[in-house]
């Protein structure tokens, strides 16, 4: 008798079926997020908090920094999708967001940050 080694899928539609259901959704949510949709921006914010955060924290190492870091990600994150283009795919995204959050934390880094960082300082 043999015994599976796919334990983790259950599914009879295997892994596969797995990865392009989590495509879908955040696909879903990068179009919600570009139409302004709160849950799915936040939904979004937090699928990719990890990435965002461990950028941060190879940009700084005080905690204050690294929150102005975080919210300098999320903006770029947020701007990514509302540049979205149906044509990349959701599984190209990253790639693509990931130019929008460099670049909106080092706008952050030279002082450019948000509206209450420039009128109370960092």
């Amino acid at each position: 008798m043999k015994i599976s080694l796919n334990m983790g899928s259950m599914s009879p539609q295997g892994p596969n079926a797995k990865r392009a259901s989590q495509a879908r959704i955040l696909e879903a949510d990068i179009l919600g997020a570009k139409r302004g949709d709160w849950n799915s921006k936040n939904n979004l914010t937090r699928e990719f908090t990890s990435l965002i955060q461990s950028l941060a924290e190879k940009r700084a190492t005080e905690v204050a920094e690294i929150n102005h870091y975080i919210d300098a990600g999320k903006a770029g994150l947020i701007a990514a999708a509302k540049k979205y283009k149906p044509s990349i795919g959701p599984q190209g995204f990253q790639i693509f967001a990931l130019d929008f959050i460099e670049a909106r934390m080092e706008r952050a880094a030279k002082g450019g940050g948000s509206w209450f960082s420039r009128l109370f300082g960092k």
